[in-house]
């Protein structure tokens, strides 16, 4: 676990809705890295600066510390995530972007990285509980499906499940990933604390009965297919 990095969470206060719905136009990109533990706070802090004075626009950034991963992703210790709608990020990935400030931000901070493990990219599929552009839960487990896993299934069966039960103890969102032969799909499931991972879903069966019989309906419709990627990371900060 990386504690180099002085983590600023703000959890809200108020009330939460929980919704589950179909996305229709959500985009990711995500880069695992490799940094040493004498450069976090250098790389933290490069990459603070400029997101910090570069504002994208209708495109959230998110820096993760690795808390613990298969051997999928032993060497990587963060990972960054651009999440934005298919205009925001065609715009973001176009060559009028790289601007000079970008092109010295790149330079600048692979300095300081000792590889890319892995880019990916994909878009959202369904989102569950709260919206996470209004409360921040800062615990996540990703988990991914093999590219035998049927998407329109699992989506069916996701959402079929989770509007049966409108979870606020967590979030989630389900997503494809296009750019890969080993990864075809996966969720994000977020938690306000490291507790709550641990122990909220034992806690939620507890309380709700029909969870039980409806989890087993979920695990027959929901698109077959081997898990073959499972970690767990920590928002360090969004911009």
């Amino acid at each position: 676990m990386k504690k180099t990095f002085i983590i600023i969470i703000f959890l809200l206060a108020n009330t939460i809705y929980s919704q589950t719905k179909v996305t229709t136009d959500e985009h990711w990109s995500a880069y695992a890295i490799s940094v040493q533990p004498q450069n976090e706070e250098t790389v933290f802090n490069i990459i603070d600066e400029y997101f910090s004075e570069h504002k994208l626009d209708d495109i959230r950034v998110m820096l993760f510390s690795i808390l613990f991963a298969d051997q999928s992703m032993v060497e990587a210790t963060h990972e960054i995530v651009f999440v934005g709608n298919s205009d925001s990020m065609s715009k973001f990935y176009s060559p009028m972007n790289f601007t000079t400030e970008w092109n010295l931000f790149s330079s600048k901070i692979s300095n300081f990285i000792d590889k890319t493990v892995w880019a990916l990219n994909g878009r959202g599929l369904a989102s569950t509980g709260p919206d996470p552009t209004e409360v921040l839960y800062p615990y996540e487990q990703i988990l991914n499906w093999g590219p035998e896993r049927d998407i329109q299934k699992f989506r069916k069966a996701w959402v079929e499940l989770n509007k049966k039960h409108e979870r606020t103890d967590r979030s989630a969102v389900i997503f494809t990933i296009t750019s890969s032969a080993d990864h075809k799909c996966g969720v994000v499931l977020r938690y306000p604390s490291y507790k709550a991972m641990l122990t909220s879903n034992a806690e939620y069966v507890k309380n709700n009965p029909s969870w039980q019989k409806d989890w087993q309906t979920y695990l027959k419709e929901n698109g077959g297919g081997q898990i073959t990627r499972n970690f767990s990371r920590i928002l360090l900060k969004e911009w």
